[in-house]
């Protein structure tokens, strides 16, 4: 593999890491407007994948905070059988 195509590798990985990091780290609302704006692209306005995108923010922005399901596994206190702190 030559240097140039490995840089290019690297680079889309990196990049294409780095935007799925920002993805996650978004907030809901700023996600909405994120595919708002993309929904008025053209050729990615009328996209499937596009739309269940932003049903599926939308049904987790207006879950709120109830939405989240509780983690498993209590602290050390609430288990028992566990040594005391």
């Amino acid at each position: 593999m030559s240097a140039l195509a490995q840089g290019l590798l690297v680079a889309t990985a990196v990049g294409a890491c780095a935007l799925y990091s920002a993805w996650r780290l978004m907030p809901a609302q700023l996600r909405l407007k994120v595919l708002n704006g993309a929904g008025r692209l053209p050729g990615l306005g009328r996209s499937a994948w596009l739309a269940r995108l932003r049903q599926r923010q939308e049904a987790k922005f207006a879950a709120g905070c109830g939405g989240c399901a509780p983690t498993p596994g209590g602290s050390a206190k609430q288990t028992p059988g566990a040594l005391r702190r």
